[in-house]
């Protein structure tokens, strides 16, 4: 995947009635994310999240971020005091 600047781009708006403002942000890999907000701060701050750290997103090994992510998941069957199960 190749990195290049001019690919970012983010849209920040709210739509007449919901009470959550939507944050698409596009990075240098023109990857595409959306997450929503209370407020139109938070959006922003998202923005830069996303551009800040989008080296460190392509760049990990996903084998680890998969194990660390089914780790938390059974952490938190058993904090819920539920048996885990990965079924």
């Amino acid at each position: 995947m190749k990195k290049n600047i001019e690919n970012r781009g983010y849209d920040i708006f709210k739509k007449k009635g919901h009470k959550l403002w939507t944050c698409t942000v596009i990075d240098s890999y023109n990857y595409t994310t959306t997450n929503y907000f209370e407020t139109k701060e938070d959006c922003n701050k998202y923005v830069y999240y996303i551009w800040e750290n989008e080296d460190s997103f392509y760049n990990s090994d996903g084998d680890r971020l998969l194990a660390d992510a089914i780790q938390e998941c059974v952490r938190m069957d058993i904090d819920r005091g539920v048996e885990p199960s990965l079924d």
